[in-house]
Protein backbone atom coordinates (compact mmCIF):
# COMPACT_ATOMS: atom_id res chain seq x y z
CA UNK A 1 0.00 0.00 0.00
CA UNK A 2 1.80 3.01 -1.00
CA UNK A 3 1.74 6.02 1.18
CA UNK A 4 1.30 8.39 -2.18
CA UNK A 5 -1.68 8.09 -2.49
CA UNK A 6 -3.28 8.92 1.05
CA UNK A 7 -3.91 12.38 1.46
CA UNK A 8 -3.05 12.46 5.31
CA UNK A 9 -1.68 10.27 8.05
CA UNK A 10 -5.07 9.95 9.69
CA UNK A 11 -6.63 8.80 6.74
CA UNK A 12 -3.74 6.18 6.28
CA UNK A 13 -4.26 5.20 9.81
CA UNK A 14 -8.23 4.38 9.27
CA UNK A 15 -6.99 2.20 6.44
CA UNK A 16 -5.26 -0.10 8.04
CA UNK A 17 -7.29 -0.74 11.16
CA UNK A 18 -10.26 -1.16 9.33
CA UNK A 19 -11.72 -4.45 10.30
CA UNK A 20 -11.90 -8.05 7.69
CA UNK A 21 -15.42 -8.13 8.06
CA UNK A 22 -18.79 -7.44 6.18
CA UNK A 23 -20.24 -3.91 6.10
CA UNK A 24 -20.53 -0.21 4.54
CA UNK A 25 -17.55 2.82 4.07
CA UNK A 26 -18.68 6.12 3.52
CA UNK A 27 -15.68 8.24 1.78
CA UNK A 28 -15.63 11.88 2.71
CA UNK A 29 -13.90 15.53 0.99
CA UNK A 30 -12.37 18.03 2.68
CA UNK A 31 -15.67 20.02 2.70
CA UNK A 32 -16.89 16.52 5.22
CA UNK A 33 -19.30 15.58 2.39
CA UNK A 34 -20.00 12.14 1.87
CA UNK A 35 -18.90 11.52 -1.80
CA UNK A 36 -18.90 8.04 -2.13
CA UNK A 37 -20.57 5.14 -0.48
CA UNK A 38 -19.71 1.32 -1.27
CA UNK A 39 -20.03 -2.13 0.42
CA UNK A 40 -17.56 -5.35 1.15
CA UNK A 41 -17.35 -8.30 2.29
CA UNK A 42 -14.05 -7.46 3.91
CA UNK A 43 -14.03 -3.87 4.75
CA UNK A 44 -10.30 -3.70 5.08
CA UNK A 45 -9.32 -5.55 1.77
CA UNK A 46 -11.76 -3.44 -0.23
CA UNK A 47 -10.80 0.10 0.83
CA UNK A 48 -6.91 -1.04 0.29
CA UNK A 49 -8.13 -1.70 -2.89
CA UNK A 50 -9.01 1.45 -4.11
CA UNK A 51 -5.79 2.69 -3.02
CA UNK A 52 -3.64 0.27 -4.62
CA UNK A 53 -5.50 0.38 -7.69
CA UNK A 54 -4.66 4.13 -8.25
CA UNK A 55 -1.03 3.09 -7.68
CA UNK A 56 -1.02 0.48 -10.58
CA UNK A 57 -3.21 2.22 -12.72
CA UNK A 58 -3.73 5.87 -12.37
CA UNK A 59 -4.80 8.51 -9.74
CA UNK A 60 -8.06 8.75 -9.92
CA UNK A 61 -10.99 11.82 -9.35
CA UNK A 62 -12.27 9.85 -6.62
CA UNK A 63 -9.12 8.72 -4.59
CA UNK A 64 -7.78 12.45 -5.07
CA UNK A 65 -10.90 13.32 -3.61
CA UNK A 66 -11.06 11.09 -0.13
CA UNK A 67 -9.77 13.47 2.61
CA UNK A 68 -11.77 10.63 5.54
CA UNK A 69 -13.59 7.71 5.72
CA UNK A 70 -16.20 6.30 7.99
CA UNK A 71 -17.35 2.78 7.89
CA UNK A 72 -20.46 0.41 9.71
CA UNK A 73 -19.64 -3.02 9.97
CA UNK A 74 -22.71 -5.29 9.63
CA UNK A 75 -23.70 -9.19 10.10
CA UNK A 76 -24.28 -10.34 6.53
CA UNK A 77 -24.33 -9.69 3.01
CA UNK A 78 -28.51 -8.75 2.53
CA UNK A 79 -27.85 -6.07 5.63
CA UNK A 80 -25.02 -4.69 3.47
CA UNK A 81 -27.39 -4.16 0.84
CA UNK A 82 -30.00 -2.41 2.41
CA UNK A 83 -27.67 -0.25 4.03
CA UNK A 84 -25.71 0.73 1.12
CA UNK A 85 -29.09 1.72 -0.35
CA UNK A 86 -30.11 3.72 2.57
CA UNK A 87 -26.68 5.47 3.05
CA UNK A 88 -26.62 6.37 -0.48
CA UNK A 89 -30.34 8.02 -0.44
CA UNK A 90 -29.43 10.21 2.57
CA UNK A 91 -26.54 11.49 1.67
CA UNK A 92 -26.40 11.68 -2.14
CA UNK A 93 -22.83 10.91 -2.67
CA UNK A 94 -21.26 12.79 -6.35
CA UNK A 95 -19.58 9.65 -6.86
CA UNK A 96 -22.48 6.88 -6.67
CA UNK A 97 -24.87 6.30 -9.65
CA UNK A 98 -28.55 7.00 -8.31
CA UNK A 99 -31.84 6.14 -9.92
CA UNK A 100 -33.80 9.00 -9.35
CA UNK A 101 -36.96 7.89 -7.27
CA UNK A 102 -39.75 9.64 -9.52
CA UNK A 103 -38.13 7.76 -12.20
CA UNK A 104 -39.91 4.40 -12.14
CA UNK A 105 -41.80 2.10 -15.05
CA UNK A 106 -44.89 2.08 -15.89
CA UNK A 107 -47.52 -0.61 -14.82
CA UNK A 108 -51.21 -1.63 -15.07
CA UNK A 109 -51.83 -3.76 -12.04
CA UNK A 110 -55.07 -5.17 -11.01
CA UNK A 111 -55.83 -4.50 -7.53
CA UNK A 112 -56.07 -6.65 -4.11
CA UNK A 113 -59.40 -6.21 -2.89
CA UNK A 114 -62.86 -8.27 -3.12
CA UNK A 115 -63.92 -6.24 -6.79
CA UNK A 116 -60.58 -5.49 -8.47
CA UNK A 117 -60.23 -2.88 -10.81
CA UNK A 118 -57.31 -2.05 -13.03
CA UNK A 119 -55.19 1.37 -12.58
CA UNK A 120 -52.11 2.66 -14.45
CA UNK A 121 -49.41 3.15 -11.85
CA UNK A 122 -45.61 4.78 -12.08
CA UNK A 123 -44.17 2.04 -10.24
CA UNK A 124 -44.26 -1.24 -9.03
CA UNK A 125 -46.91 -2.32 -6.75
CA UNK A 126 -46.75 -5.23 -4.18
CA UNK A 127 -49.67 -5.00 -2.40
CA UNK A 128 -51.29 -5.62 -5.94
CA UNK A 129 -52.94 -8.96 -6.84
CA UNK A 130 -51.37 -8.82 -10.58
CA UNK A 131 -48.57 -6.56 -12.23
CA UNK A 132 -48.14 -5.79 -15.59
CA UNK A 133 -44.98 -4.22 -16.90
CA UNK A 134 -42.68 -2.56 -17.34
CA UNK A 135 -44.63 -1.21 -20.31
CA UNK A 136 -44.24 1.36 -23.15
CA UNK A 137 -44.35 4.91 -21.68
CA UNK A 138 -47.12 7.12 -22.45
CA UNK A 139 -50.83 7.29 -24.39
CA UNK A 140 -49.43 3.05 -25.95
CA UNK A 141 -49.51 1.87 -21.93
CA UNK A 142 -52.86 3.46 -21.45
CA UNK A 143 -54.25 2.19 -24.40
CA UNK A 144 -53.32 -1.45 -23.09
CA UNK A 145 -55.61 -0.42 -20.34
CA UNK A 146 -58.84 0.32 -22.42
CA UNK A 147 -58.27 -2.30 -24.27
CA UNK A 148 -58.52 -4.81 -20.85
CA UNK A 149 -61.36 -2.74 -19.50
CA UNK A 150 -63.47 -2.77 -22.59
CA UNK A 151 -62.95 -6.15 -23.41
CA UNK A 152 -62.12 -8.34 -19.79
CA UNK A 153 -64.13 -5.79 -17.23
CA UNK A 154 -63.11 -5.92 -13.67
CA UNK A 155 -64.84 -3.16 -10.80
CA UNK A 156 -64.47 0.23 -12.96
CA UNK A 157 -66.80 2.70 -10.71
CA UNK A 158 -66.23 3.25 -7.25
CA UNK A 159 -68.08 0.58 -5.76
CA UNK A 160 -71.79 -0.04 -4.29
CA UNK A 161 -73.68 3.16 -5.19
CA UNK A 162 -77.32 1.14 -5.18
CA UNK A 163 -77.63 1.72 -8.97
CA UNK A 164 -75.52 0.45 -12.32
CA UNK A 165 -73.01 3.09 -13.03
CA UNK A 166 -72.27 4.71 -16.56
CA UNK A 167 -69.26 2.07 -16.92
CA UNK A 168 -71.85 -1.04 -16.20
CA UNK A 169 -74.10 0.16 -19.24
CA UNK A 170 -71.04 0.15 -21.64
CA UNK A 171 -70.35 -3.46 -20.46
CA UNK A 172 -67.16 -2.19 -19.01
CA UNK A 173 -67.95 -2.10 -15.46
CA UNK A 174 -68.53 -6.03 -13.52
CA UNK A 175 -71.78 -4.37 -11.67
CA UNK A 176 -70.34 -3.98 -8.36
CA UNK A 177 -71.72 -0.83 -8.03
CA UNK A 178 -74.94 -2.41 -7.22
CA UNK A 179 -74.84 -6.26 -6.70
CA UNK A 180 -72.73 -8.30 -5.28
CA UNK A 181 -70.28 -10.17 -7.85
CA UNK A 182 -69.42 -13.57 -8.10
CA UNK A 183 -65.50 -14.10 -7.60
CA UNK A 184 -65.43 -16.72 -10.16
CA UNK A 185 -66.58 -13.81 -12.56
CA UNK A 186 -63.19 -11.89 -11.51
CA UNK A 187 -61.01 -14.79 -11.88
CA UNK A 188 -62.09 -15.54 -15.19
CA UNK A 189 -61.34 -12.07 -16.54
CA UNK A 190 -58.01 -12.25 -14.28
CA UNK A 191 -57.11 -15.64 -16.45
CA UNK A 192 -57.65 -14.11 -20.09
CA UNK A 193 -55.65 -10.78 -18.81
CA UNK A 194 -52.75 -13.41 -17.71
CA UNK A 195 -53.46 -15.27 -21.11
CA UNK A 196 -53.02 -11.24 -22.69
CA UNK A 197 -49.58 -10.25 -21.11
CA UNK A 198 -48.21 -13.87 -21.49
CA UNK A 199 -48.33 -13.88 -25.42
CA UNK A 200 -51.78 -15.26 -26.29
CA UNK A 201 -53.14 -11.66 -27.82
CA UNK A 202 -55.35 -13.38 -30.98
CA UNK A 203 -58.64 -13.69 -29.00
CA UNK A 204 -58.18 -9.85 -28.25
CA UNK A 205 -56.96 -8.79 -31.66
CA UNK A 206 -60.03 -10.78 -33.33
CA UNK A 207 -62.72 -9.07 -30.70
CA UNK A 208 -61.41 -6.05 -31.54
CA UNK A 209 -61.27 -6.32 -35.36
CA UNK A 210 -65.22 -8.09 -34.76
CA UNK A 211 -66.34 -4.90 -32.77
CA UNK A 212 -64.68 -2.54 -34.95
CA UNK A 213 -66.47 -4.38 -38.16
CA UNK A 214 -69.65 -3.93 -36.20
CA UNK A 215 -69.36 -0.25 -35.30
CA UNK A 216 -68.23 0.51 -38.76
CA UNK A 217 -71.72 -1.79 -40.37
CA UNK A 218 -73.96 0.37 -38.21
CA UNK A 219 -72.18 3.67 -39.13
CA UNK A 220 -70.98 4.03 -35.92
CA UNK A 221 -68.10 5.40 -37.34
CA UNK A 222 -66.25 7.52 -33.99
CA UNK A 223 -66.80 4.20 -32.26
CA UNK A 224 -64.88 2.36 -35.03
CA UNK A 225 -62.36 5.06 -35.38
CA UNK A 226 -61.87 4.61 -31.44
CA UNK A 227 -61.13 0.55 -32.04
CA UNK A 228 -58.89 1.10 -34.61
CA UNK A 229 -57.01 3.37 -32.22
CA UNK A 230 -56.92 0.48 -29.49
CA UNK A 231 -55.71 -1.90 -32.26
CA UNK A 232 -53.27 0.12 -33.34
CA UNK A 233 -52.10 0.81 -29.59
CA UNK A 234 -51.13 -3.00 -29.60
CA UNK A 235 -49.04 -3.07 -32.22
CA UNK A 236 -45.76 -2.51 -29.98
CA UNK A 237 -46.96 -5.63 -28.25
CA UNK A 238 -48.02 -7.48 -31.53
CA UNK A 239 -44.82 -6.54 -33.58
CA UNK A 240 -41.77 -8.76 -34.34
CA UNK A 241 -39.19 -8.53 -32.63
CA UNK A 242 -35.45 -8.06 -33.77
CA UNK A 243 -34.20 -11.28 -31.80
CA UNK A 244 -37.15 -14.33 -31.96
CA UNK A 245 -37.54 -16.11 -28.62
CA UNK A 246 -38.94 -19.42 -28.43
CA UNK A 247 -40.46 -19.25 -24.90
CA UNK A 248 -42.40 -16.69 -23.06
CA UNK A 249 -39.65 -16.40 -19.90
CA UNK A 250 -39.87 -12.46 -18.92
CA UNK A 251 -36.33 -11.39 -19.08
CA UNK A 252 -34.34 -8.32 -18.23
CA UNK A 253 -31.15 -7.80 -20.67
CA UNK A 254 -28.46 -5.09 -18.95
CA UNK A 255 -25.48 -3.57 -20.34
CA UNK A 256 -23.53 -0.89 -20.29
CA UNK A 257 -21.16 1.18 -22.30
CA UNK A 258 -18.10 3.88 -20.99
CA UNK A 259 -15.52 5.89 -22.13
CA UNK A 260 -13.81 9.09 -20.24
CA UNK A 261 -16.63 11.06 -19.47
CA UNK A 262 -19.82 9.02 -19.35
CA UNK A 263 -21.25 5.58 -18.28
CA UNK A 264 -24.18 4.53 -19.78
CA UNK A 265 -26.63 1.33 -18.84
CA UNK A 266 -29.14 0.07 -21.11
CA UNK A 267 -32.04 -2.34 -19.62
CA UNK A 268 -34.41 -4.59 -22.51
CA UNK A 269 -37.51 -5.72 -20.61
CA UNK A 270 -38.89 -8.56 -22.27
CA UNK A 271 -42.39 -9.96 -21.22
CA UNK A 272 -43.82 -13.16 -22.88
CA UNK A 273 -40.72 -13.19 -25.18
CA UNK A 274 -41.67 -10.05 -26.73
CA UNK A 275 -39.45 -6.18 -26.12
CA UNK A 276 -42.10 -4.00 -24.39
CA UNK A 277 -40.18 -1.54 -22.72
CA UNK A 278 -35.98 -0.04 -23.22
CA UNK A 279 -34.61 2.30 -20.39
CA UNK A 280 -31.36 3.76 -20.05
CA UNK A 281 -29.21 5.77 -18.04
CA UNK A 282 -27.18 8.00 -18.21
CA UNK A 283 -24.00 9.20 -15.41
CA UNK A 284 -20.73 10.73 -15.07
CA UNK A 285 -18.07 8.34 -14.75
CA UNK A 286 -15.25 9.48 -11.95
CA UNK A 287 -13.29 6.18 -13.12
CA UNK A 288 -14.98 4.28 -10.18
CA UNK A 289 -14.79 0.60 -10.13
CA UNK A 290 -17.50 -0.65 -12.78
CA UNK A 291 -18.29 -3.95 -10.87
CA UNK A 292 -19.35 -2.34 -8.24
CA UNK A 293 -21.48 0.35 -10.23
CA UNK A 294 -23.00 -2.44 -11.88
CA UNK A 295 -24.09 -4.33 -8.73
CA UNK A 296 -25.72 -1.03 -7.10
CA UNK A 297 -27.20 -0.18 -10.19
CA UNK A 298 -28.73 -3.85 -10.50
CA UNK A 299 -29.83 -3.43 -7.27
CA UNK A 300 -31.92 -0.11 -7.42
CA UNK A 301 -33.62 -1.34 -10.10
CA UNK A 302 -35.10 -4.38 -8.29
CA UNK A 303 -35.97 -2.68 -5.34
CA UNK A 304 -38.87 -1.00 -6.74
CA UNK A 305 -39.35 -3.20 -9.82
CA UNK A 306 -40.89 -7.05 -10.33
CA UNK A 307 -38.21 -9.64 -10.74
CA UNK A 308 -38.29 -11.42 -14.02
CA UNK A 309 -37.68 -15.07 -14.59
CA UNK A 310 -34.17 -14.45 -15.84
CA UNK A 311 -31.65 -11.16 -15.40
CA UNK A 312 -28.85 -11.32 -18.35
CA UNK A 313 -25.66 -9.22 -17.16
CA UNK A 314 -22.13 -8.37 -19.31
CA UNK A 315 -20.00 -11.34 -18.68
CA UNK A 316 -17.16 -8.94 -16.69
CA UNK A 317 -20.13 -9.40 -13.65
CA UNK A 318 -19.02 -11.62 -11.19
CA UNK A 319 -22.63 -12.76 -10.20
CA UNK A 320 -21.74 -13.95 -6.41
CA UNK A 321 -21.81 -10.44 -5.80
CA UNK A 322 -25.48 -9.55 -6.68
CA UNK A 323 -27.87 -9.35 -4.09
CA UNK A 324 -29.73 -12.06 -2.57
CA UNK A 325 -32.81 -11.65 -4.28
CA UNK A 326 -31.37 -11.16 -7.64
CA UNK A 327 -28.48 -13.93 -7.33
CA UNK A 328 -30.71 -16.60 -8.23
CA UNK A 329 -32.08 -14.96 -11.16
CA UNK A 330 -29.03 -14.25 -13.08
CA UNK A 331 -26.86 -15.18 -16.00
CA UNK A 332 -24.12 -14.70 -18.46
CA UNK A 333 -25.33 -14.74 -22.18
CA UNK A 334 -24.26 -18.16 -22.65
CA UNK A 335 -26.41 -19.82 -25.38
CA UNK A 336 -26.91 -18.40 -28.79
CA UNK A 337 -30.52 -16.84 -27.86
CA UNK A 338 -28.77 -15.05 -24.51
CA UNK A 339 -26.09 -13.66 -26.91
CA UNK A 340 -28.15 -12.53 -28.90
CA UNK A 341 -30.30 -10.29 -26.80
CA UNK A 342 -27.29 -8.95 -24.99
CA UNK A 343 -25.56 -8.16 -28.17
CA UNK A 344 -28.57 -5.79 -29.01
CA UNK A 345 -28.79 -4.49 -25.42
CA UNK A 346 -24.74 -3.42 -25.40
CA UNK A 347 -25.71 -1.64 -29.56
CA UNK A 348 -27.84 0.26 -27.48
CA UNK A 349 -25.62 1.04 -24.91
CA UNK A 350 -23.07 2.40 -27.64
CA UNK A 351 -25.70 4.34 -29.51
CA UNK A 352 -27.03 5.75 -26.08
CA UNK A 353 -23.37 6.90 -25.38
CA UNK A 354 -22.71 8.35 -29.00
CA UNK A 355 -25.78 10.41 -28.59
CA UNK A 356 -25.32 11.48 -24.97
CA UNK A 357 -21.41 12.60 -26.23
CA UNK A 358 -23.22 14.66 -28.89
CA UNK A 359 -25.62 16.58 -26.75
CA UNK A 360 -24.36 16.75 -23.64
CA UNK A 361 -22.00 18.67 -24.15
CA UNK A 362 -23.56 21.99 -24.71
CA UNK A 363 -25.98 21.16 -21.79
CA UNK A 364 -23.04 20.44 -19.25
CA UNK A 365 -21.54 23.52 -20.16
CA UNK A 366 -24.34 25.75 -19.88
CA UNK A 367 -25.26 24.84 -16.12
CA UNK A 368 -21.72 24.68 -14.85
CA UNK A 369 -21.22 28.16 -17.04
CA UNK A 370 -24.31 29.35 -15.12
CA UNK A 371 -22.78 28.12 -11.48
CA UNK A 372 -19.57 29.46 -12.36
CA UNK A 373 -21.44 32.92 -12.77
CA UNK A 374 -23.09 32.56 -9.73
CA UNK A 375 -19.34 31.68 -7.63
CA UNK A 376 -17.58 35.24 -9.38
CA UNK A 377 -20.67 37.43 -8.85
CA UNK A 378 -20.59 36.06 -5.24
CA UNK A 379 -16.85 35.55 -4.71
CA UNK A 380 -17.76 32.30 -3.03
CA UNK A 381 -15.05 30.34 -1.75
CA UNK A 382 -15.77 27.02 -3.54
CA UNK A 383 -18.36 26.24 -6.39
CA UNK A 384 -21.68 26.34 -5.56
CA UNK A 385 -22.21 22.29 -6.66
CA UNK A 386 -25.03 21.69 -3.64
CA UNK A 387 -27.76 24.54 -3.26
CA UNK A 388 -30.20 24.84 -1.10
CA UNK A 389 -33.12 27.55 -0.90
CA UNK A 390 -35.70 28.27 1.93
CA UNK A 391 -39.32 29.93 1.85
CA UNK A 392 -42.56 30.24 4.34
CA UNK A 393 -45.99 30.06 3.15
CA UNK A 394 -49.31 30.88 5.51
CA UNK A 395 -52.59 32.41 5.53
CA UNK A 396 -52.29 34.73 8.40
CA UNK A 397 -51.31 32.50 11.35
CA UNK A 398 -52.56 29.55 10.36
CA UNK A 399 -51.36 26.48 7.88
CA UNK A 400 -47.24 27.95 9.00
CA UNK A 401 -45.51 25.96 5.98
CA UNK A 402 -41.68 25.83 5.73
CA UNK A 403 -39.97 24.49 2.25
CA UNK A 404 -36.76 23.82 1.38
CA UNK A 405 -35.53 23.01 -2.19
CA UNK A 406 -32.21 20.85 -3.30
CA UNK A 407 -30.21 21.75 -6.29
CA UNK A 408 -27.12 19.63 -6.87
CA UNK A 409 -24.99 20.27 -10.18
CA UNK A 410 -27.34 22.97 -11.36
CA UNK A 411 -30.43 20.40 -11.26
CA UNK A 412 -33.08 20.12 -8.86
CA UNK A 413 -32.82 17.19 -6.61
CA UNK A 414 -36.70 16.78 -5.40
CA UNK A 415 -35.72 13.46 -3.42
CA UNK A 416 -34.28 16.07 -1.18
CA UNK A 417 -37.11 19.11 -1.03
CA UNK A 418 -38.59 19.07 2.35
CA UNK A 419 -41.25 20.57 3.72
CA UNK A 420 -41.78 21.72 7.57
CA UNK A 421 -45.11 22.53 9.69
CA UNK A 422 -43.58 25.46 11.44
CA UNK A 423 -45.89 24.89 15.09
CA UNK A 424 -44.34 28.14 17.16
CA UNK A 425 -45.94 30.92 19.33
CA UNK A 426 -43.65 33.76 17.84
CA UNK A 427 -45.90 35.08 14.79
CA UNK A 428 -43.09 36.89 13.00
CA UNK A 429 -42.07 35.83 9.50
CA UNK A 430 -37.91 36.28 10.70
CA UNK A 431 -39.21 33.85 13.81
CA UNK A 432 -40.39 31.08 11.47
CA UNK A 433 -37.45 31.11 9.41
CA UNK A 434 -35.27 30.80 12.29
CA UNK A 435 -37.31 28.01 13.36
CA UNK A 436 -37.28 26.22 9.45
CA UNK A 437 -33.10 26.69 9.33
CA UNK A 438 -32.36 24.93 12.36
CA UNK A 439 -34.42 22.26 12.23
CA UNK A 440 -32.89 21.40 8.86
CA UNK A 441 -29.30 22.03 9.61
CA UNK A 442 -29.43 20.66 13.26
CA UNK A 443 -30.69 17.59 12.22
CA UNK A 444 -28.21 17.66 9.13
CA UNK A 445 -25.25 17.75 11.93
CA UNK A 446 -27.11 14.86 14.03
CA UNK A 447 -27.46 12.84 10.92
CA UNK A 448 -23.78 13.57 9.46
CA UNK A 449 -26.07 14.77 5.73
CA UNK A 450 -24.15 16.99 3.53
CA UNK A 451 -24.01 20.66 3.50
CA UNK A 452 -24.92 23.10 1.20
CA UNK A 453 -22.30 25.19 -0.51
CA UNK A 454 -24.58 28.07 -0.55
CA UNK A 455 -27.90 28.91 1.34
CA UNK A 456 -30.62 31.02 -0.52
CA UNK A 457 -33.45 32.86 1.47
CA UNK A 458 -36.85 34.10 -0.67
CA UNK A 459 -36.30 37.43 0.43
CA UNK A 460 -33.88 40.05 1.80
CA UNK A 461 -31.74 41.46 4.95
CA UNK A 462 -34.83 40.02 7.64
CA UNK A 463 -34.83 36.70 5.75
CA UNK A 464 -31.08 36.33 5.28
CA UNK A 465 -30.19 38.26 9.10
CA UNK A 466 -32.74 35.46 10.26
CA UNK A 467 -30.55 32.33 7.87
CA UNK A 468 -27.30 33.64 9.12
CA UNK A 469 -28.26 33.64 13.09
CA UNK A 470 -29.10 30.25 13.07
CA UNK A 471 -26.37 29.07 10.89
CA UNK A 472 -23.69 30.85 13.30
CA UNK A 473 -25.39 30.15 16.76
CA UNK A 474 -24.73 26.15 15.24
CA UNK A 475 -21.20 26.78 14.19
CA UNK A 476 -22.22 26.71 10.29
CA UNK A 477 -21.36 30.26 9.65
CA UNK A 478 -19.09 29.42 6.98
CA UNK A 479 -22.06 28.72 4.73
CA UNK A 480 -22.93 31.35 2.50
CA UNK A 481 -25.94 33.12 2.75
CA UNK A 482 -27.95 35.25 0.19
CA UNK A 483 -31.29 36.68 -0.50
CA UNK A 484 -33.53 36.53 -3.67
CA UNK A 485 -35.69 39.68 -4.22
CA UNK A 486 -38.63 39.87 -6.12
CA UNK A 487 -40.27 43.21 -7.33
CA UNK A 488 -43.96 44.63 -6.90
CA UNK A 489 -45.06 42.12 -9.82
CA UNK A 490 -43.51 39.20 -7.80
CA UNK A 491 -40.81 38.55 -10.30
CA UNK A 492 -37.71 37.84 -9.17
CA UNK A 493 -35.20 41.38 -9.82
CA UNK A 494 -32.17 41.40 -6.77
CA UNK A 495 -29.59 39.48 -4.92
CA UNK A 496 -28.97 40.42 -1.73
CA UNK A 497 -25.27 39.45 -1.56
CA UNK A 498 -23.07 38.38 0.34
CA UNK A 499 -22.06 42.08 1.63
CA UNK A 500 -25.54 42.78 1.60
CA UNK A 501 -25.45 44.92 -1.21
CA UNK A 502 -28.64 44.60 -3.78
CA UNK A 503 -27.60 43.35 -7.21
CA UNK A 504 -30.23 43.74 -10.14
CA UNK A 505 -29.63 40.55 -12.39
CA UNK A 506 -30.20 40.64 -16.16
CA UNK A 507 -33.35 39.30 -16.76
CA UNK A 508 -32.03 37.92 -20.51
CA UNK A 509 -29.14 36.10 -18.69
CA UNK A 510 -28.81 32.17 -17.98
CA UNK A 511 -28.28 33.25 -14.63
CA UNK A 512 -31.30 34.92 -14.39
CA UNK A 513 -33.33 32.51 -15.75
CA UNK A 514 -31.61 29.77 -13.06
CA UNK A 515 -32.31 31.72 -10.26
CA UNK A 516 -36.02 32.54 -11.19
CA UNK A 517 -36.71 29.21 -11.84
CA UNK A 518 -35.94 27.99 -8.01
CA UNK A 519 -37.63 30.72 -6.43
CA UNK A 520 -40.36 29.85 -8.75
CA UNK A 521 -39.73 26.53 -7.16
CA UNK A 522 -39.44 27.16 -3.54
CA UNK A 523 -42.25 29.14 -3.98
CA UNK A 524 -45.04 26.68 -5.39
CA UNK A 525 -43.32 23.88 -2.79
CA UNK A 526 -44.21 25.51 -0.23
CA UNK A 527 -47.69 26.93 -1.54
CA UNK A 528 -48.38 23.23 -1.99
CA UNK A 529 -47.58 22.32 1.66
CA UNK A 530 -49.57 25.12 2.94
CA UNK A 531 -52.57 24.14 1.00
CA UNK A 532 -52.58 20.50 2.11
CA UNK A 533 -52.73 21.79 5.37
CA UNK A 534 -55.46 23.94 4.42
CA UNK A 535 -57.83 21.09 2.49
CA UNK A 536 -57.20 19.15 5.28
CA UNK A 537 -58.41 21.67 8.00
CA UNK A 538 -61.80 22.44 5.92
CA UNK A 539 -62.19 18.28 5.34
CA UNK A 540 -61.70 17.86 9.02
CA UNK A 541 -64.25 20.41 10.19
CA UNK A 542 -66.69 18.76 7.13
CA UNK A 543 -66.16 14.92 8.17
CA UNK A 544 -67.30 15.88 11.70
CA UNK A 545 -70.90 16.68 10.77
CA UNK A 546 -70.87 12.73 9.65
CA UNK A 547 -72.10 10.80 12.77
CA UNK A 548 -69.62 8.12 14.44
CA UNK A 549 -66.63 9.68 13.01
CA UNK A 550 -64.14 10.76 15.28
CA UNK A 551 -61.53 12.94 15.28
CA UNK A 552 -58.81 10.05 15.02
CA UNK A 553 -60.74 8.28 12.20
CA UNK A 554 -60.75 11.47 10.06
CA UNK A 555 -57.19 12.24 11.04
CA UNK A 556 -56.15 8.29 9.82
CA UNK A 557 -58.59 9.04 6.54
CA UNK A 558 -56.34 12.36 6.02
CA UNK A 559 -53.13 10.37 5.88
CA UNK A 560 -54.23 8.58 2.84
CA UNK A 561 -56.54 10.84 1.61
CA UNK A 562 -55.79 14.73 1.29
CA UNK A 563 -58.84 15.96 -0.60
CA UNK A 564 -62.29 14.94 -0.82
CA UNK A 565 -62.15 14.31 -4.20
CA UNK A 566 -59.36 11.86 -3.43
CA UNK A 567 -61.81 10.02 -0.95
CA UNK A 568 -64.67 10.02 -3.28
CA UNK A 569 -62.39 8.10 -5.66
CA UNK A 570 -61.74 5.24 -2.65
CA UNK A 571 -64.10 2.15 -2.57
CA UNK A 572 -66.06 1.28 0.51
CA UNK A 573 -63.69 -1.28 0.91
CA UNK A 574 -60.72 1.20 0.71
CA UNK A 575 -62.92 3.45 3.48
CA UNK A 576 -63.56 0.49 5.68
CA UNK A 577 -60.45 -0.60 6.54
CA UNK A 578 -59.45 2.52 7.80
CA UNK A 579 -62.88 3.33 9.85
CA UNK A 580 -63.70 -0.65 10.57
CA UNK A 581 -67.30 -0.05 10.66
CA UNK A 582 -69.27 -0.72 8.15
CA UNK A 583 -72.23 1.01 9.22
CA UNK A 584 -70.25 4.60 9.68
CA UNK A 585 -68.68 3.80 6.73
CA UNK A 586 -72.07 3.50 4.90
CA UNK A 587 -72.82 7.37 6.21
CA UNK A 588 -69.31 8.26 5.01
CA UNK A 589 -69.88 6.75 1.56
CA UNK A 590 -73.09 8.22 1.11
CA UNK A 591 -72.42 11.38 1.98
CA UNK A 592 -69.33 11.35 -0.48
CA UNK A 593 -71.61 10.81 -3.25
CA UNK A 594 -75.11 12.19 -2.56
CA UNK A 595 -73.96 14.78 -5.19
CA UNK A 596 -72.59 12.12 -7.94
Amino acid sequence: MDKTYFNNQTLEDKVKNLPHKPGCYLYYNNEGKVIYVGKAKDLRKRVISYFNRAHNIKTTRLVRDIQDLDFFVVSNEAESFLLEQNLIKKYHPRYNIILNDDKAYPYIIITNERDPQYKYVRKYNKKALRNYGPLPQGSNARNLLRVMERLFPLRRCKGYQGKPCIYYHLHQCSGACFKVVDPQYYQEQIRHVDRFFKGKTTEVRTDLLEKMDYAASNLQFEEAGRLKELLESLDYALSRQEVTIDDEANRDVIAYEVDDEHLVFVTLFYRAGRLLYKDQLVSVYHDQDLEELVINYVSQIYEKNILPDQIILPKDIDLFQLEDKVKPLATHPLNPQEQALYQLAQENAIEALNQVNLQSQSVNDKESEVLKQLQILLNLPTFPEHIEMFDISNLGDEFVTGSCVVYYNGKPSRNDFRKYNIEIEARDDASRLENLVYRRYQKSLVEHRSLPDLVIMDGGLNQVHAAKKVLSALGLEQIPVIGLIKNSHHNTEKILDLTQSEQVLDKHSGLYNFLASMQLRVDSYAKSGFRQKQNRAFLTNELLTIKGLGLKKIQELNKHYQTKGDLKRASFEELDLIIKNRQTTMKLYHYLHDDD
